[in-house]
């Protein structure tokens, strides 16, 4: 199988100083496909940069030679990473493989994320997909799309020969001379792995330790503003990739507190499972699908029903309450690490790869079976001329004039809707036929239950 990835290639030795979780997950991610497939990414001449991973020169001046080009390398699919809506509309016209698009999160950076991820689905062919990184994500799109069956979700993986535990004492002394704080020696520690800023749950955090005068808690990552802060909080700054297993040793709770919208497959909770860490989590995103049983999910306080909220309340005597139980018991807390260790060898980078392979193989048999437009001739004959016709129908796409009219459609009335939406079928992908129906009408149910008509008529059509 070849795979087209059109992002940059990062060597082995950049990946593991870098602290970007988009450059890390998706370098893990190719060098897992590579186990199965051959990976070609964009270079400025032809190379080889590892096994099975290779650079390839791009021809894209026009859209013919573009074509070609893509004619010739015979990839069997294309894998974005992130939802580019201008290089899926590119890509779709010119590339016959399938196309799978991984989103990162529902939502974040405002409404663009969402409007990305909207974008993309509308652009889709009925043999491309979405591929969400967790459950919760594309539960969450499937409440803003017609047809859900596009959105595959498929979780990131963990390196699991990086991320394994070690001998704890070891790291803590480490630590210890590292910052001449023997504090992690004398105390129990529960570490912060993340950006330290409200949406990951920084505060919370600083309130918990007020509460736990006794227990050290450290931060692992960036930290964007100074803060006034408990004396039992220490700040160890961000550490790169491969320095990340000595941090997470040195721990005997992790927290992952997060509420951040652009975030659905937290690597911080897979890595510290990994780790055999028993994790203090909130119940949102992808963090309660990965945790499992393996930890403790505290409830947060957010506004479900805004899709753009970036913050919610995390209550601090409820991570408190869930540290110290956790603290309590040397042996449940080791018990609960294992169990977490054993999970997470579920989600192996590995596992990740032949989820994607799989579901690259069932696309591309949707694409060989061949997909039909709908078998029906719909054209508008109102008023005579098929011009004025034409005409009139447009003037209902821009404005409000009042209620949509109804058209005759084997000798039946039909809503206006109806018969636009079967015209459109016979040219448009179903999703774009959606989009247009939600840019004429704002009721996103009755566009749906309009849209769940147009098929059943379809079916209908088709039945032998």
């Amino acid at each position: 199988m070849k795979i087209f990835i059109p992002h940059p290639y990062h060597t082995k030795d950049a990946v593991s100083r870098s602290n970007s979780g988009a450059t890390l997950s998706g370098s893990n991610h190719t060098r897992a496909l590579a186990k199965y497939c051959e990976v070609y990414m964009p270079a400025a001449e032809p190379m080889d940069y590892e096994e099975n991973i290779f650079g390839v020169r791009q021809e894209f001046e026009t859209i013919e030679t573009s074509r070609q080009w893509f004619g010739q390398m015979d990839f069997d699919a294309v894998v974005m990473f992130e939802p580019k809506v201008d290089d899926l509309a590119f890509f779709r016209h010119v590339c016959p493989a399938p196309i799978v698009v991984r989103l990162s999160c529902c939502f974040g950076r405002n409404r663009e994320f969402f409007n990305k991820a909207l974008n993309c689905y509308s652009l889709l062919r009925p043999y491309d997909a979405l591929s969400p990184k967790s459950a919760y994500c594309a539960e969450k799109l499937a409440s803003y799309v017609f047809d859900e069956s596009y959105l595959k979700p498929i979780t990131n993986g963990v390196d699991l020969d990086t991320f394994k535990p070690t001998d704890k004492l070891a790291a803590r002394k480490e630590i210890a001379d590292r910052t001449s704080d023997r504090r992690f020696l004398e105390m129990p520690v529960v570490g912060f792995c993340s950006r330290f800023e409200p949406s990951k749950g920084a505060y919370p955090f600083l309130r918990t330790a007020d509460l736990n005068p006794d227990i050290l808690f450290a931060v692992i990552g960036q930290q964007f503003a100074p803060v006034t802060h408990p004396a039992n909080v220490v700040f160890l700054g961000a550490q790169p990739y491969d320095q990340m297993p000595l941090y997470y040793n040195l721990l005997d709770v992790l927290c992952s507190l997060s509420v951040y919208s652009y975030e659905s497959c937290p690597s911080t909770v897979l890595e510290g499972m990994a780790c055999g860490l028993p994790v203090v989590a909130t119940r949102f995103s992808g963090a309660t699908e990965l945790l499992g049983n393996c930890g403790r999910l505290i409830e947060v306080d957010r506004f479900e029903d805004e899709p753009l909220n970036m913050c919610g309340y995390v209550d601090p005597e409820a991570v408190s309450g869930a540290i110290r139980g956790l603290l309590e018991s040397k042996v449940g807390r080791l018990e609960l690490g294992n169990q977490a260790r054993e999970r997470a060898e579920g989600f192996s980078w590995d596992r990740t790869a032949k989820q994607h392979v799989a579901l690259i193989e069932a696309l591309i048999q949707k694409r060989d079976q061949g997909v039909y437009p709908m078998p029906v001739s719909i054209h508008f004959t109102q008023g005579g001329a098929k011009q004025a016709a034409e005409a009139r129908v447009f003037n209902y796409l821009g404005g409000q004039q009042g209620p949509l009219p109804r058209i005759p459609f084997h000798s039946q009335d039909v809503l206006f809707l109806e018969g636009l939406g079967m015209y459109l079928s016979q040219v448009l992908h179903p999703n774009e036929v959606e989009a247009a129906f939600l840019g004429i009408v704002a009721d996103r149910e009755f566009c749906h239950k309009v849209l769940r008509k147009i098929r059943q008529v379809g079916d209908m059509m088709m039945a032998p």
